[in-house]
């Protein structure tokens, strides 16, 4: 992805931080599912969380690692400020406005868990950021990960093609699937575990629909997009109601891996 791209993620996410737990119920269900799913006599005393958003994973992680250190991070100044508020006073959680990649490439620290809710997908090198995070494990370190996948929100996408002589993609289309994460995975670990969850969520109407992925930030990057005219509005509205509302996918990946290769056991 180009700087300019990077740049107007961010700022998207940051402008969204006060909107963004009203509308992220999916992400808060990725969330949950993320933490319940450790193993319950996995322990960690040093925690990197890689996009932190709104602090909603981190008040779960903190929660489930009693006197843990939790360093988060999030590239998006917005959502680290509205983390830091949240979570404040609070256990022993320091807050960064980081790039997740810059970090992971950069940290010399070690982690016991390392972990990350719907955020990774936006990475513009998964297999190096895969390869940082297992030499910084420590022996019996996890890394545990949910990512967005490439069919999120396939319904809108399917609704816009015949509306526009032109390509339409969506920021989702551009995620990598469930096999290349399980590759990327294999590569550096050799204990590898990869589920895949479908969440639904029905909205209201079209304009319900918009305003989600613009309070949530999750729009990505486009250089340019086609106008959606009254008439394609009208169009796309059609298309949703002849099947039988606007019901959205949400496909969810969910990554535990451990025991790197080359590392100590």
């Amino acid at each position: 992805m180009s700087k300019e791209g990077k740049e107007a993620i961010c700022r998207r996410f940051s402008k969204a931080a006060l909107t963004y737990d009203e509308y992220a119920l999916v992400q808060k269900k990725s969330a949950r599912q993320l933490v319940d799913s450790l193993a319950d006599d996995f322990a960690a005393s040093e925690i990197l969380e890689i996009g932190c958003g709104t602090g909603n994973y981190t008040r779960l992680l903190a929660n489930r690692f009693e006197g843990g250190r939790i360093t988060s991070l999030d590239f998006a100044k917005g959502m680290v400020d509205m983390a830091r508020q949240k979570c404040l006073p609070g256990p022993d959680i320091t807050f960064l406005h980081e790039d997740g990649e810059t970090f992971l490439a950069n940290s010399r620290q070690r982690f016991d868990l390392i972990t990350s809710n719907a955020t990774m997908q936006w990475f513009d090198d998964l297999p190096v950021a895969f390869g940082h995070i297992s030499h910084i494990l420590t022996p019996g370190g996890v890394f545990h990960a949910s990512f967005f996948g490439p069919k999120t929100m396939e319904e809108l996408g399917q609704g816009l093609a015949p509306l526009f002589e032109e390509s339409v993609t969506l920021a989702a289309a551009g995620f990598v699937g469930k096999e290349n994460i399980a590759q990327m995975a294999r590569n550096c670990f050799l204990q590898v575990e990869l589920t895949e969850t479908v969440f639904k969520r029905r909205y209201q109407s079209l304009l319900d629909l918009l305003s989600h992925i613009k309070k949530t930030g999750t729009g990505g990057y486009q250089q340019s997009l086609p106008m959606i005219t009254s008439n394609r509005r009208r169009q796309l509205e059609k298309w949703f109601s002849d099947r039988g509302g606007y019901e959205m996918s949400y496909q969810v990946f969910f990554l535990t891996a451990s025991r790197p290769k080359g590392g100590s056991t």
